[in-house]
């Protein structure tokens, strides 16, 4: 689909700016004004970014722009649980000369949780508009980084100058993942759990400094400014929950047992293995979103072509994939209210995403559920958002079809009041989604791809292979010199930052190298860091995925 018109504007003003009006009523429209309530041939009339009538032979301003949506379906809009949109990513901080490895500076251990996602928000940033296309107008933004990269916000997705124009809601909660530092400490689990408690239990003592100094400074030293231990206070006081973006059982677990050890308020989002979680989730009432990335089915080989192993390995594969689109109807059985996060999923295959959950246990009322009622509830934002109910935000889905059947295309968005139209094209009925969002989303990092590292010695290349199996990556490294594959190993892929190290014999000597980068599509920019002789060496690696 393409965008016909963001919004109205008046023609009588030459600079486009000025809205021609902000009124609307969507008559004679199938109003499904939360999941499980349907009315039909009703009127939705919104005025200054608010819905103000929602019901039949409702009073219509004179001012309002009539649309008849007799043949349309209107929705509460969605709301994403977790992703980086709007967000630009920074540049990866430089590993610092002669680094310390015990004891990194916090930017390049990606310690900085005073930092905000507020600062990297760019309004012209496209996912945005692409997020807004596939039925989203809010978005919960978590800012880029490692291990603890900052605070998240609830932004609206309508176009603006400004950031500010766009912030719903701020410091919705400290954003944390399982990223360490490349080649320092903390660089693995078992430093970054010890490391999250050391940073915990000293921003707890600093809090009680700060709060008897308030009370009375007389005999007591100044307390130190101390922005990362600062930036714990309202969670140590559970006015801010941590967000923990994980994906298989184990992350999940380990920032389960991090919150059951401190005591912070919890969120995971960004799930894809909640299959084994159900008792721990339902007993702990951790508010979860499930991830939308879905794998796609496994195609079965020519008959000619299996082997008994073959046949094993498709067998383990199909049931792999079967537990997998099946969770978030187990999820739902047992009564766990939980959420979708977009993340790096493409917005064009959100909904064809949805629909394979439906197709394999979930119900259509769960779905909208955990794409409006849900998230509104978990961000305590319930009172403007999620529903489709006179004093809400005019936030609002406007589908050719019910929104989860194949056929079904957006129409019309409605964010903050803006309207937002959309080319749709007609249905042939032939039981095929018309629009993109039929798009498949292939696993942007698995696969080969033709590697070049710049070295003292001239370019090196060669083949990087990477493949995925049961949610986890491995993978190895080939030379075109003929020399051994290298194991790619703590292969780490977030937020399109791909980062792992691998070992080369040098002399007789194991020297390790640390690769972090950000792939773009196709291609793959990072640096390869070595330490050797005391001194670290940094060269530039490029990569192209091939053909497949």
């Amino acid at each position: 689909m393409s965008v016909i018109a963001l919004s109205s504007r008046a023609q009588s003003d030459p600079t486009g700016e000025s809205a021609v009006t902000r009124t609307y009523a969507l008559t004679n429209a199938t109003v499904i004004t939360k999941p499980g309530t349907e009315l039909k041939e009703t009127t939705v009339v919104i005025k200054d970014g608010l819905i103000v009538r929602v019901g039949k032979n409702v009073p219509i301003p004179a001012e309002a722009q009539v649309i008849d949506a007799s043949k349309l379906y209107v929705y509460a809009a969605f709301i994403d649980g977790m992703s980086n949109t709007g967000a630009k990513r920074p540049e990866n901080p430089e590993r610092p000369q002669n680094l310390f490895t015990p004891d990194p500076p916090n930017e390049y251990a990606g310690i900085t949780p005073e930092n905000s996602v507020i600062a990297q928000l760019d309004v012209t940033n496209s996912s945005i508009g692409s997020l807004r296309e596939a039925g989203f107008a809010i978005s919960h933004a978590v800012p880029y980084g490692r291990m603890l990269p900052g605070s998240t916000a609830l932004i609206l997705l309508n176009d603006a100058e400004h950031p500010d124009e766009i912030i719903l809601k701020k410091d919705v909660a400290l954003f944390a993942q399982w990223i360490g530092a490349p080649g320092a400490y903390p660089g693995n689990i078992l430093g970054m759990m010890a490391k999250w408690r050391n940073l915990y239990r000293n921003a707890e003592q600093d809090k009680k400094h700060f709060e008897l100094y308030a009370e009375n400074p007389a005999g007591l030293p100044r307390p130190e400014n101390d922005r990362v231990s600062q930036a714990f206070f309202p969670v140590i006081a559970k006015q801010k929950p941590v967000m923990f973006n994980v994906d298989g059982v184990l992350d999940a677990r380990r920032a389960m047992r991090l919150q059951k050890d401190l005591g912070f308020p919890l969120m995971v989002a960004g799930v894809e293995q909640a299959w084994e979680l159900t008792n721990e989730i339902k007993s702990s009432n951790t508010p979860l979103f499930l991830s939308l990335d879905v794998p796609d089915e496994p195609k079965d080989a020519k008959e000619d072509d299996k082997s008994a192993e073959m046949k094993a390995l498709e067998a383990r594969r199909m049931e792999f994939y079967k537990i997998h689109v099946s969770q978030a109807a187990k999820l739902s059985e047992a009564g766990i209210p939980f959420g979708f996060s977009v993340g790096n999923v493409r917005a064009n295959a959100v909904l064809k995403n949805v629909r394979t959950y439906i197709e394999n246990g979930l119900s259509e009322d769960a779905a909208l559920a955990a794409l409006t009622t849900n998230p509104a509830s978990i961000f305590g934002i319930s009172n403007i958002a999620g529903t489709v109910e006179q004093g809400k935000l005019a936030n609002l889905l406007v589908s050719t079809a019910p929104i989860f059947s194949k056929d079904a295309q957006v129409k019309l968005m409605f964010v903050d009041g803006d309207k937002f139209e959309y080319e749709t094209k007609e249905s042939k009925g032939n039981g095929r989604n018309t629009n993109n969002n039929a798009a498949t989303s292939n696993d942007p990092l698995a696969g080969s791809w033709s590697y070049t590292l710049e070295t003292p010695q001239g370019d090196q290349g060669g083949k990087m292979v990477i493949s995925r199996e049961n949610g986890a990556y491995s993978g190895y490294l080939t030379s075109d010199d003929g020399s051994p594959d290298n194991t790619m190993n703590n292969i780490s892929y977030r937020n399109n930052e791909l980062a792992f190290d691998f070992t080369i014999d040098a002399g007789g000597q194991s020297v390790e190298i640390v690769v972090v980068g950000t792939i773009n599509g196709k291609t793959y920019d990072a640096t390869a860091t070595v330490s050797f002789g005391g001194q670290d060496f940094s060269m530039n690696l490029t990569a192209t995925k091939d053909e497949q």
